[in-house]
């Protein structure tokens, strides 16, 4: 009988299989996460009220989103009481700006009042617990003090101490209302089943009520509005991280521990004290007599 051939030595069948297929697919397995990393829905929790610090907070996470190429879809957790005009309008430009690359979906959670829910508008769809608070669509304002002559100020205008009028001041709160108006009808489009009139008194309603007047899309869970952003990005399998230590750094708030700070109801309905002057999209609750 004529000894085996080293070419049909078992071991070295072996180690052919080990170094030819089993190796390769080991590293390919390994590295292809790192090449091509698993798609991931972004979530950016929107807290508190809109002014200069949590407008860029938000803007920050939003291009993040934007320019990492893994995240495909995000989620906004809203739980605000709205804030400053120019900001809010600032992060409805923002939203509408990362629609264009990926689904955005607002998922509201307690509150999404006045310029909160106009950040919410510029989402693809928006979805609420049955007892959550929406709406107050409007806007508030301080009036300018009467004008008065200061014998040692000198101006280069009639109003330059004071920015305008009291009832110029009342005007430019009409057309602020109106752009935010017409900001929502836009978003929410044929939804929308609410005339604008009942829209402009500024009510807050349950989530209930929204989504029977088109304010929302539907009564979710934060969970299941994860999913339906993973399905308006067409994914099925998918990673949901927190954007806010991505983007502001894990070693203050490290990823396996961050926690979003918890509600609180009081801060979050209490009526604004010491605001300066200016437009707001935010909501007022009047104190009791």
């Amino acid at each position: 009988m004529a000894a085996n051939s080293p070419n049909q030595s078992p071991l070295r069948f072996i180690l052919t299989l080990l170094f030819v297929v089993v190796l390769p697919l080991g590293v390919g397995l390994y590295a292809a996460p790192r090449v091509v990393p698993e798609p991931k829905i972004g979530i950016l929790r929107l807290n508190y009220d809109i002014f200069s610090d949590t407008a860029f907070l938000f803007t920050e996470q939003l291009a993040y989103a934007r320019e990492d190429d893994s995240i495909k879809a995000v989620v906004i957790v809203i739980n605000s009481p709205g804030g400053s005009a120019a900001f809010s309008e600032e992060l409805y430009l923002d939203v509408l700006h990362t629609r264009e690359q990926m689904p955005v979906v607002a998922s509201i959670d307690l509150l999404a009042a006045s310029g909160a829910y106009y950040t919410a508008a510029a989402a693809d769809e928006i979805y609420a617990k049955p007892t959550s608070a929406v709406g107050s669509i409007g806007v508030i304002a301080f009036l300018p003090g009467e004008v008065f002559i200061e014998e040692d100020v000198l101006t280069t205008g009639p109003y330059k101490a004071f920015g305008g009028t009291r009832d110029g001041t009342v005007r430019q709160i009409e057309r602020a209302k109106f752009a935010f108006l017409e900001a929502v009808k836009a978003g929410r489009g044929d939804r929308l089943q609410i005339t604008d009139e009942v829209l402009s008194r500024a009510e807050i309603y349950t989530g209930v009520q929204a989504l029977e007047f088109g304010l929302i899309d539907g009564l979710m869970s934060n969970d299941e509005v994860i999913a339906r952003a993973a399905e308006l990005a067409g994914l099925n399998d998918y990673e949901v991280v927190e954007l806010f230590p991505l983007v502001f750094g894990e070693e203050n708030t490290p990823f396996v521990s961050y926690n979003p700070p918890p509600i609180d109801q009081e801060r979050l309905w209490a009526t604004p004290t010491d605001l300066p002057p200016g437009l707001y999209y935010r909501l007022i609750v009047p104190s009791s007599p």
